[in-house]
């Protein structure tokens, strides 16, 4: 029950690395399903890089268009995602690959707000589902920042550098606003930070004006294997990464169901003084 979008701006975040390390690290109770959505308008890179276009077929984000205009996006979405478990039988982990060109966002302009009113929709059907949404470095803005005024949590991914923080600083102005103008508590925004570079996180917080919900080690070794493929051996399940994207993954979950909870919890109108004269004159009664 959680829709959970990373963003990222220039200086070379790691935004699809820890999307695609959230969801292989996801808590999945019983029955649930993760979805890790690749809606960078730059263009995926999963496909070429950690599945070394393994995969056979014509699957991902740019056969939504027509599908969308058809009004058959509800259905189609089911058939361009691919299985990422290590059990193909319990397909629990799913793909929606990226763009394979940059080109073909332009074509996507109307189709971001059904994708993101689906995505909500997702968290409710049987059997539930989790969703993971990369928006890369520029996802964030523009048309498809629709998916980032419809998720619950969105966590921009920052390195500890004066470059990372500079270049991510107009992003999380403009997403702050975003989120203000179309009535969205920007509480929901939020910070991943990769250790790396020579500040300290509660630096790039303070610059930043937001809270840190999770923290990622600087894990070359790994990481690569989530960008580029290959075998990481028996020690990439135990990697420092995958281990705290276990923590991050945990934690973003939680923030997000508190947040749906704060969305439909009643809200209580303030006692009146009718109400009290009210409350007072069934308490003589009684």
């Amino acid at each position: 029950m959680a829709v959970i979008a990373f963003a990222g701006a220039s200086g070379g975040p790691g935004v699809t690395a820890t999307a695609l390390a959230a969801l292989l690290t996801w808590p999945l109770p019983e029955g649930r399903r993760a979805i890790l959505a690749e809606c960078d308008p730059d263009g995926g890179s999963i496909a070429a890089g950690y599945l070394e276009s393994r995969v056979l077929g014509d699957y991902g984000l740019h056969n939504l268009e027509v599908a969308h205009r058809r009004h058959q996006l509800d259905q189609e979405f089911w058939q361009q995602l691919i299985v990422l478990s290590e059990n193909d039988a319990i397909a629990d982990r799913l793909l929606l690959p990226g763009l394979s060109n940059p080109a073909q966002a332009a074509g996507l302009s109307q189709t971001w707000q059904r994708l993101g009113v689906l995505f909500e929709q997702l968290q409710n059907q049987e059997p539930g589902h989790d969703v993971i949404v990369d928006l890369g470095r520029s996802g964030a803005t523009g048309t498809a920042s629709a998916l980032a005024r419809s998720a619950d949590i969105v966590a921009v991914v920052v390195r500890c550098t004066l470059r990372s923080a500079s270049a991510a600083k107009p992003r999380v102005d403009a997403l702050r606003a975003a989120l203000e103008v179309h009535g969205r508590d920007s509480g929901r925004l939020g910070l991943v930070v990769i250790e790396d570079g020579p500040f300290r996180q509660r630096d790039i917080a303070e610059q930043l004006q937001l809270p840190v919900f999770a923290t990622l080690p600087h894990d070359p070794k790994a990481a690569q294997v989530l960008s580029h493929g290959g075998d990481g051996g028996r020690s990439f399940g135990r990697s420092p990464l995958l281990r705290d994207a276990r923590a991050m993954s945990e934690r973003l979950r939680s923030l997000a169901v508190q947040e749906q909870q704060r969305l439909h919890a009643p809200v209580l109108r303030p006692q009146t003084v009718l109400d009290r004269m009210k409350g007072a004159v069934n308490g003589a009664a009684r």
